[in-house]
């Protein structure tokens, strides 16, 4: 896993639109709005989504995100359902 902070310019813009803190790209990189020391509890999250990118592939894993997202919205998406009940980040 791979961590960046302060997170790309693009994928910032991105974040401060949505309103998220933080985003794990299919490539097990983590983009970060938040300083990953002082938010560990979001740095967890994004590994668990590592690690479920680890376990389907990247493909497999950014279809299923998607169809989840689209399916269910955000907080009812079983990966997140999975990253915040195994991080407690919530």
């Amino acid at each position: 896993m791979r961590v960046v902070y302060p997170a790309h310019p693009l994928v910032a813009w991105y974040l401060k639109r949505t309103g998220f803190r933080a985003i794990t790209l299919p490539w097990k990189t983590v983009h970060m709005l938040d300083d990953p020391h002082l938010n560990h509890g979001l740095l967890q999250h994004e590994a668990i989504h590592v690690e479920q990118i680890e376990r389907l592939g990247p493909f497999k894993f950014t279809v299923l995100y998607l169809w989840y997202l689209l399916r269910h919205g955000y907080w009812d998406n079983p990966l997140e359902i999975e990253a915040r009940n195994r991080s407690g980040h919530h």
